[in-house]
């Protein structure tokens, strides 16, 4: 990663700092506050490292490659963050978060919360590897030079990481986001949209809209992490601000909704995601497809409608069926094991397609699927 170690030092920072856009490893944004403030490329790196390993169990990767890339990120963002001179609380200053409408924020959520993950993960991973992996333990620390004295100054900055969430769930933005002037974003005029191509980004950045999920997307990544009652009253509040500018969007907050019991309004967004480009919703298909929003389509179907949550210690698996479909079916690998699911109006069907067995649970009940088919009835509370 010699590239992200230079975008890094540009940055006046340590360790290693990943492009928010790149064809090459190099930073491609000419925009500033996007490239330069924005970190959500390099927790999500993190993130990524921790899913992956999560549900392969593949140590081979993490000890050989993962625990590298998670050491300079978190070592990058150590050198990035910063303690507060009034409260003595670790976190991001100057940043701009997923939501792309502020710039130049302190303690953005999103931020905060992905890099004291992403130092909790690291700690734990060079643990293990001290532990039962000494020799490629010993070949990091030859490579990277990390230390103990490092390492306990993650721990710390996890220890202290600011999150601004209030006593009945709801987490703040950003510093100072609840005091914003708010907009109505259902009385902009269509005719404004792209909103880049027809406002100041001053005018951007002055009010509370938000272009995509922020503190909704680090409640999707972590899901388990959350209670029921913490995501309603995020996305009750979230939700009606975001404009949904960015084909990130809808498949998210379909996947939310879904989880809510929201059913016509998942199925709503998932319309919005699949079609962005075919109806040309936010009347900019002319610059190109979106191919991110095409793939959510997939994250929107498994884990908006099939209920699947792979962040957990097991894999959960809640299935609805929106009204207007008969049946659809999606797989999963997990852990060697290739799950099939197939839901129809009144059941879901599960089995697993090769000799494995898995270990779930469905609709709160642990269930160990193997190769015989077992048909369980959708619960009415999960109806659509």
């Amino acid at each position: 990663m010699p590239k992200q170690k230079i975008r890094a030092r540009q940055l006046d920072c340590e360790g290693a700092c990943y492009p928010i856009a790149t064809l090459n490893g190099e930073e491609a944004c000419t925009l500033w506050q996007h490239a330069s403030t924005q970190f959500q490329p390099s927790t999500g790196v993190a993130y990524g490292i921790w899913h992956y390993v999560h549900l392969s169990e593949d140590n081979e990767f993490l000890y050989n490659h993962g625990a590298e890339m998670l050491t300079e990120i978190a070592r990058f963002l150590r050198s990035r963050g910063d303690y507060s001179a009034a409260t003595g609380k670790f976190g991001f200053y100057g940043v701009m978060g997923p939501d792309e409408f502020q710039v130049m924020v302190n303690h953005n959520s999103y931020t905060n919360y992905m890099a004291k993950m992403t130092f909790l993960y690291t700690i734990q991973v060079l643990k293990e590897m001290k532990s039962t992996a000494p020799e490629q333990y010993a070949a990091l620390q030859a490579k990277t030079n990390v230390t103990e004295v490092e390492i306990n100054e993650w721990k710390n900055a996890a220890d202290q990481t600011l999150l601004l969430q209030e006593a009945n769930g709801l987490f703040e933005q950003h510093d100072g986001y609840f005091d914003l002037p708010h907009i109505n974003v259902d009385q902009i005029p269509v005719e404004d949209f792209p909103l880049y191509s027809h406002w100041s980004y001053d005018r951007i950045y002055r009010n509370d809209m938000i272009k995509q999920p922020d503190v909704l997307m680090f409640q999707f990544l972590y899901n388990q992490q959350f209670s029921k009652a913490e995501k309603r009253v995020n996305y009750e509040y979230y939700e009606p601000r975001t404009i949904h500018e960015s084909s990130l969007s809808p498949s998210v907050h379909s996947v939310l909704a879904s989880e809510l019991g929201k059913h016509e309004e998942a199925f709503d967004f998932f319309g919005f995601a699949t079609r962005m480009d075919l109806d040309n919703y936010n009347r900019n298909t002319r610059e190109g497809l979106h191919t991110t929003s095409i793939a959510a389509a997939w994250v929107n179907i498994v884990y908006g409608f099939g209920g699947l949550r792979s962040d957990g210690p097991v894999l959960i698996l809640n299935p609805t069926i929106p009204k207007k479909w008969n049946s659809y079916t999606f797989r999963v690998d997990y852990k060697q094991a290739i799950i099939e699911v197939h839901v129809e109006k009144t059941e879901a069907i599960f089995r697993v397609l090769n000799a494995e067995t898995a270990a779930v649970m469905i609709y709160g009940k642990e269930e160990t699927l193997d190769s015989t088919a077992k048909c369980i009835a959708i619960p009415a509370e999960w109806q659509n």
